[in-house]
Formats: C-alpha cells, sequence, structure tokens
C-alpha cells in the first residue's frame, strides 16, 4: 500500500491545500485545522455540518494563513479586516481564531443530519487543533471502490471525505475497517488507529469543482457500514510523510 493523497485543511471546514509531504506531530498534520471561524455570541466554532459555506472558500498555509473567499476576496492571517470581511460574508459576526493547546473548544452543528433547517447542536473536540475527535483521518482507494460498486449512481469523489491520508489499497473492500486497535507505518511515520470515522452532513454538501449536493451518500452509508467510511488515527511515532510512502500494518 502506497501514499497517494495528502491534504491539510488549515482552517476547519474550509478547502484546503494539496501537500507532496507533511509534518505529522501530536496534532496531526503541521497546521492542519489550525484556525477556525469562531461565533461571537456563542464562542463556538462554526462547521460546515452548520453552515455549508464554509466548503466554498479555501485556506492555504504560506507565511501565514491565507483565506480565498467566493466573493472573491482574499484575507491575509487573522485580525480586525479579516474578521469583517468573513462577518460580512457570512451574515453573523464572527472571528478567525487559532486553537488554543490548553483549551477545549465546542463546535457547532445542525442537530439533523438530513434537515438543514434543524436546530443547533454542539459537541467539544481537543485541545491543539480544531479537529474533530482525532488528529488524522486515513481513507483508502479500496473503500471508495467498495461504494462506487454499491451505488454507482453516486459521486464517491475523495474531495467529499476530505481525508489528510489517502493510500492506495488493492481490492474493493472497506479494509481499513479492521485496522482499528492497530498500529500502522506510514513512511517514518506511526499511527494508532482509533476508531471508523463517523460521517454526517459534511458528506452530502456540494463542494467547488462540480460536487452536487447528494443525501444519498449519507443515507447508504448508515444502511451499510454504520454512516462511517475510513479510519481516525493518532501519532504514535512523528515524522515526515510524503507521497509515495509505503503502508504497513505493524
Amino acid at each position: 500500500m502506497l501514499v497517494i493523497g495528502l491534504w491539510r485543511y488549515p482552517v476547519k471546514s474550509m478547502q484546503g491545500e494539496a501537500l507532496d509531504a507533511a509534518e505529522l506531530g501530536a496534532f496531526g498534520i503541521a497546521g492542519d485545522r489550525r484556525y477556525g471561524i469562531q461565533v461571537a455570541e456563542s464562542g463556538r466554532i462554526l462547521s460546515a455540518k452548520r453552515d455549508g459555506r464554509l466548503l466554498t472558500a479555501r485556506a492555504v498555509t504560506t507565511d501565514f494563513v491565507r483565506i480565498s473567499l467566493p466573493t472573491g476576496e482574499t484575507l491575509d492571517g487573522p485580525g480586525p479586516s479579516t474578521d469583517g470581511a468573513l462577518s460580512a460574508w457570512l451574515e453573523r459576526s464572527v472571528r478567525l481564531v487559532e486553537a488554543n493547546k490548553e483549551e477545549v473548544p465546542t463546535f457547532e452543528r445542525q442537530a439533523d443530519d438530513l434537515d438543514d433547517a434543524s436546530a443547533s447542536g454542539t459537541w467539544h473536540g481537543c485541545p491543539g487543533a480544531l479537529v474533530d475527535s482525532s488528529p488524522v483521518h486515513v481513507l483508502t482507494t479500496a473503500s471508495l471502490r467498495a461504494m462506487a460498486l454499491q451505488r454507482p449512481d453516486l459521486d464517491w469523489s475523495v474531495a467529499r471525505f476530505r481525508p489528510n491520508l489517502l493510500i492506495d489499497a488493492a481490492g474493493d473492500a472497506r479494509v481499513e475497517d479492521a485496522w482499528a486497535g492497530s498500529r500502522c507505518s506510514v513512511g517514518e511515520v506511526q499511527l494508532e488507529i482509533i476508531k471508523p470515522c463517523e460521517r454526517c452532513v459534511m458528506v452530502t454538501r456540494p463542494q467547488p469543482g462540480g460536487l452536487a449536493r447528494q443525501l444519498g451518500v449519507l443515507t447508504h452509508l448508515s444502511q451499510v457500514a454504520n454512516s462511517s467510511l475510513g479510519v481516525l488515527a493518532r501519532v504514535a511515532r512523528p515524522g515526515t510523510v510524503a507521497l509515495g510512502a509505503r503502508v504497513s500494518l505493524d
């Protein structure tokens, strides 16, 4: 098995950047989910689980974080001008904030994954990075093929699932389902696979590049895979991962 895709998402729920190589440490890929959009009134971190518009913006890392809005505006780093532009775009008072190693973030989502008008719900993340629960998200090509064979009428593009690592694996079964509780070497990095990645409304959202809204993706996963696809992991041994790195179960 080989790593064939590597992504960082500098701002939670925005589009991110494809990488050739990345440093992985305790908080996952360096700079991943380093920033989030905080709602001024509640202090919650906004997610595309609540507001799908976040997926139409893109964030990349230069000397700072650079955000490109669908309005055509480019925002450089946190600060009053960035906060003002984000607030105008989202039509609510928000600010760009950095993850805090000492603080547990509270995220905002819609209560019903299939009803965008449902009430807001919350969940708690982890200090240090604005990830949902675990710092690394791994997906295999085998799992994507399995889903495409079952429901060829749906779009199973990797972009819909926003992994950090895409691993090329043979076959057409959800092979990584069996990895939970194991350790996995990815180049010089060792990952501890924690659990399957439970999916939510995010995988149904439209995204730039032609991904249409498809509620059937989540409905099908709930029917055949306990709403999961891919796995979540933590870093047991830090280091560098590059495209082409070999992957093996330890």
